[in-house]
């Protein structure tokens, strides 16, 4: 059964909004949020590591990482217009065989997707309700690296989030944009052998890196 949050997804971010966002990202690079965890990682080293980008959006962190040195990455993405645009940019810089992609809902997926060194999701805990079972399950995939982007609990976060729903109501949209604990996203990954090595911030997102427990 297809959940109404993926439904959500996938007319929300149809491929009009996925030309978009390409455009920008090949005229100015990665947005700032992007850049920030990217450039983290790096600095962990990534050369002939694995990368699973879950909720991969156009690419960007699988096309700057791949070319940083890691060797093949997984992309699952629950629209489908972004893995067709990501797939035919890296086929553009001639990375596309260095990808599997696939679609659909990772938590429906997960048994059937291969644990990579580094695992990524940029902006998409806040685009799914079941935050424990997403990050869990995408941890225990994870070998070394863990790196997500997510927003910020801060006071106008929390009286951003009714008015950006409300829109999707008045939309008739399933989709909805969530707001998760960050405490609670940090005692998960450290109940899966994770201890946090960075975090920066910017005034409406966080970005956080966890390396696993030696």
């Amino acid at each position: 059964m297809i959940c109404p949050q993926c439904v959500g997804v996938e007319k929300l971010f149809d491929e009009k909004y996925a030309q978009r966002d390409l455009k920008r990202y090949l005229r100015k690079g990665p947005v700032k949020t992007t850049r920030l965890l990217i450039e983290a990682i790096r600095a962990v080293g990534v050369k002939d590591l694995s990368l699973l980008d879950i909720g991969g959006g156009i690419g960007a962190i699988q096309l700057e990482l791949l070319e940083a040195g890691v060797s093949r990455a997984t992309d699952v993405d629950a629209a489908t217009a972004y893995l067709k645009i990501a797939r035919a940019e890296a086929e553009r810089r001639g990375l596309a065989n260095r990808v599997e992609y696939r679609s659909g809902d990772f938590v429906e997926e997960a048994s059937d997707i291969d644990p990579a060194d580094i695992v990524t999701l940029d902006r998409v805990i806040c685009c799914y309700h079941d935050m424990p079972k997403l990050v869990s399950l995408s941890a225990a995939k994870a070998g070394k690296i863990y790196g997500l982007v997510y927003p910020r609990l801060n006071v106008i976060m929390r009286l951003a989030r009714p008015l950006i729903n409300l829109q999707f109501r008045i939309k008739r949209s399933p989709f909805r944009f969530y707001l998760h604990s960050p405490a609670e996203v940090d005692r998960i990954l450290r109940d899966c052998g994770f201890k946090r090595l960075c975090e920066s911030r910017t005034p409406l997102w966080q970005i956080v890196v966890f390396v696993r427990s030696e």
